[in-house]
């Protein structure tokens, strides 16, 4: 959206638009100059460097000196679907920011979303001059795949919350499953508490066991996934339970 509004300015030098703001950047900037062809010298203003950044992004939908998108002049709006192209939808959001999902936990499911953990193999990439083996089990570089898929102790957590719940929990691509869960309402987003939970507290164990060399069993994690859902459950109207929800 910052470009779309640099990229209005840009446009009104392209039109030559009776504005003060225009008639100085022709005065001091371009004297004379191709506008769409123009480069900034090096030791011009940060600002201005920005603003002709954003001329280079945009010159691939001007034609003739025009912008040539929708067939229409600039409009905002182009412009921002312009720039932004054609992209997958990501439904990751439905699962991490669910009205089930305890808030504490929501951030670490971003993170998930995102990839963004700093696990040793990251730390490793970073230039760190550590040692990369998994904290939980000690017998695989600590990557974000190993850490909440392939982890013998994180797999013993997951088996000891169904054996809790009687729910099915995954053991990979956890966000995807939740999205394509089968359910009612209230069903998808117990299992979204259920799933982002276990990812916090496996999470939460491995920076313990970093940091105090303690690492608590696997069932006792499942049963602080449990007691951190039924306490979610709560603080939930109960009213919107249906007979099919105990299933």
């Amino acid at each position: 959206m910052n470009k779309v509004m640099i990229g209005k300015l840009v446009n009104w030098i392209v039109e030559g638009k009776e504005s003060i703001s225009v008639k100085w950047v022709q005065h001091n900037h371009l004297k004379g100059k191709e506008w769409m062809q123009y480069k900034p010298s090096a030791n011009t203003s940060w600002v201005w460097r920005r603003i002709c950044s954003v001329k280079q992004d945009l010159s691939a939908a001007y034609t003739n000196g025009s912008w040539d998108i929708q067939g229409v002049g600039f409009f905002t709006a182009y412009c921002y679907e312009w720039l932004k192209g054609s992209r997958t939808k990501n439904n990751w959001f439905r699962v991490v920011w669910n009205e089930w999902v305890v808030p504490k936990h929501q951030f670490l499911g971003w993170l998930l979303a995102h990839g963004a953990f700093r696990t040793k193999a990251k730390l490793v990439s970073y230039g760190m001059d550590i040692d990369d083996c998994c904290y939980l089990c000690g017998q695989a570089t600590e990557d974000l795949d190993h850490v909440f898929f392939r982890c013998a102790y994180s797999k013993k957590v997951v088996q000891c919350l169904h054996q809790k719940t009687r729910l099915p929990i995954p053991t990979v691509n956890v966000l995807n499953w939740c999205i394509q869960a089968q359910g009612s309402k209230l069903q998808k987003g117990v299992h979204a508490g259920l799933v982002v939970g276990a990812v916090y507290h496996v999470w939460h164990h491995r920076n313990q066991c970093w940091n105090e060399g303690v690492l608590l069993r696997p069932e006792k994690v499942a049963d602080q996934v449990v007691d951190d859902m039924r306490m979610r459950a709560r603080g939930r109207d109960i009213k919107l339970m249906t007979l099919s929800d105990l299933d």
